[in-house]
């Protein structure tokens, strides 16, 4: 997926400050059952690019008809978490705003 990491970014700062209003970078927040810190510029494009893969994992595994064990949901639940984005259900995200990566790539606004 081609990402605008500059939009991708702006729309994460916006999530995270509406969840936990204004906070430093590398600030500590309890996001869901996961601690996590706000993310400055630079660490966010990794946490962004292993949301997307999971996301992307998880989406051919479910079309495939295939079982995901409860690793691979904690792990895409605190992927999701890094990035300010509640992480619905494995079998509802695909079809759910949240679950879509173009909610984490801030491609959503118009």
């Amino acid at each position: 997926m081609d990402v605008d990491l500059d939009a991708a970014y702006e729309a994460y700062l916006q999530r995270f400050r509406e969840t936990h209003g204004d906070k430093p970078d590398g600030a500590f927040v309890k996001f869901d059952r996961h601690m996590v810190q706000k993310l400055a510029r630079e660490p966010f494009e990794p946490r962004l690019r292993h949301y997307l893969e999971l996301h992307t994992t998880c989406k051919q595994m479910l079309s495939t008809g295939a079982t995901i064990n409860d690793a691979v949901v904690l792990e895409f639940h605190e992927a999701a978490a890094w990035l300010a984005i509640e992480a619905p259900d494995m079998m509802s995200m695909f079809s759910g705003e949240m679950g879509d990566p173009k909610v984490a790539t801030g491609k959503t606004r118009g």
